[in-house]
């Protein structure tokens, strides 16, 4: 049986033809006016040291009104709604979508399908990303006059995941609050922008093989749909990111930037540590006035990481919203719009990322965490090509020493889903999240020690590898 950890992406496609039963709500009359309404979802119930992945919650509460969105946050709280401590339970992200007033009403504005969080299962993109956010709780807030519309019977859903980082079940609700107006504002539309787009799982990983300064790219373009303006936008990154950056050609209409929390903030005190810290804040824009741009014009989303230190499983993600206008101004170059206020971070804090080494971590007396140098278990040496058995909770050599260059092949015989996820060492690199005898391999051309762990079991599956022979001068690699 599979465990509340990963919902298997086959049921996902099953609880798409569920949808059509939980599209039955009917919007309650009501007067015209700004409201505020809170919401809560839960309780969701998390395992000992567990990361809880929640696909396609659906039959969220919503307001039951026809209006227009205009503000939006999230938090995770007790049951009598005061905030949840991180040094208890994390929301490492959690994503907002709307699925319409039945079923088609709604289409992702970016994806026809998004492969599962098994990476094997396809699923429609039926529903339409409005709102995330991620360690740093990003707010949605559009400009005066602006408002994503909903319908009072639109069913909304929500995909999250949760860390725990204690050594007890632990129970918690997800808090949302909706602010939105019953009279009409001019619509946007939402679209994500991803340099791993129509992925359940949107990450990819920075190898850290370049000198100090350097930084590693990966970008996206994106077609724009509608002529029109886009009039907010906000960024998410993880741990060691320098800034998302939104580009038309040669120049750069709008960077999202990140501030990195104090020495002392509780990203950096927690334990144990289950992953890089990520930033406590992502700048955003609005604009009434907004970038104009034109229907089939092409913009590029640049993801821009350090690449001196490795980063594993990182994302590069923003959502911009355009307000349609077939009058509006034609593009002119990248200069902002003369009313564009910069959403930046009201946290102090620092605006380069801390370098940071992830440790590996343990089940030590008592059944605590502890930070441990490696797994329990003598160190073997395989030649290249050995394979290496991952099953539910455990890889069958925890130790092992490879020579410089050899490759090794994981075998995922588990019926449960996990990776293989670098946490410091050499370079970084990451499997997909696999089970039913799938396999990964990589080769390993760089001496050193690799301490790696499965990323949703990151504190009962840890293994290293030590990679052993002489290193060729030159460049790095």
């Amino acid at each position: 049986m599979r465990s509340a950890l990963e919902t298997p992406g086959r049921a996902l496609v099953a609880a798409f033809v569920a949808v059509a039963a939980c599209l039955a709500w009917a919007a309650a009359p009501a007067a015209a006016e700004v409201r505020t309404e809170t919401f809560r979802y839960g309780p969701i119930e998390i395992g000992p040291y567990q990361v809880l992945q929640k696909d396609l919650q659906l039959g969220i509460p919503k307001p039951q009104v026809d209006g227009y969105v205009t503000d939006m946050e999230v938090d995770v709280v007790d049951a009598d709604g005061v905030q949840v401590p991180i040094s208890r339970l994390m929301l490492h992200h959690i994503v907002f979508a709307n699925l319409g007033d039945r079923i088609g009403a709604k289409h992702d504005g970016t994806c026809n399908s998004f492969t599962a969080f098994d990476y094997r299962t396809q699923i429609p993109a039926l529903g339409e990303r409005f709102y995330a956010a991620g360690e740093e709780r990003a707010k949605l807030k559009l400009p005066d006059g602006y408002g994503y519309p909903m319908k009072g019977a639109d069913q909304w859903a929500m995909t999250l995941m949760v860390m725990n980082h204690r050594a007890v079940r632990d129970s918690a609700f997800v808090q949302y609050t909706v602010t939105y107006d019953t009279e009409p504002r001019t619509p946007v539309t939402p679209y994500w922008l991803d340099v791993r787009d129509c992925l359940a799982d949107p990450v990819y990983d920075v190898p850290g093989n370049g000198r100090r300064g350097s930084t590693h790219t990966e970008s996206k373009a994106w077609t724009v749909p509608a002529s029109g303006r886009l009039v907010a936008a906000a960024g998410h990154v993880h741990g060691g990111a320098r800034n998302l950056t939104l580009n038309r050609g040669d120049c750069q209409l709008y960077a999202s930037r990140p501030t990195w929390g104090g020495r002392g903030h509780p990203f950096y005190r927690v334990k144990p540590i289950l992953h890089e810290p990520g930033p406590v804040h992502m700048t955003g824009f609005t604009s009434e006035a907004g970038f104009p741009v034109r229907a089939g014009e092409r913009l590029r989303l640049d993801s821009n990481y350090d690449n001196s230190r490795l980063h594993t499983r990182v994302m590069g993600i923003m959502i911009v919203f355009l307000a349609a206008d077939p009058a509006a101004p034609p593009p002119s170059g990248c200069a902002p719009p003369a009313d564009l206020v910069d959403h930046r971070s009201e946290i102090p804090g620092r605006r380069v990322a801390p370098r940071f080494a992830v440790p590996l971590t343990g089940i030590g007396r008592r059944g605590r965490a502890v930070k441990i140098a490696k797994p329990p278990g003598r160190r073997v040496k395989v030649r290249s090509g050995a394979r290496i058995v991952v099953g539910d909770r455990f890889f069958s050599k925890p130790n092992v020493t490879l020579p410089r260059g050899g490759v090794l092949r994981w075998i995922f015989n588990s019926r449960e889903l996990h990776n293989v996820t670098v946490a410091n060492g050499p370079r970084g690199f990451s499997s997909p999240n696999l089970d039913g005898r799938r396999a990964y391999k990589t080769r390993l051309r760089v001496p050193g020690t690799y301490k790696l762990f499965c990323g949703l079991h990151p504190v009962s599956m840890t293994q290293t590898i030590k990679v052993v022979g002489k290193k060729k001068s030159g460049r790095r690699r």
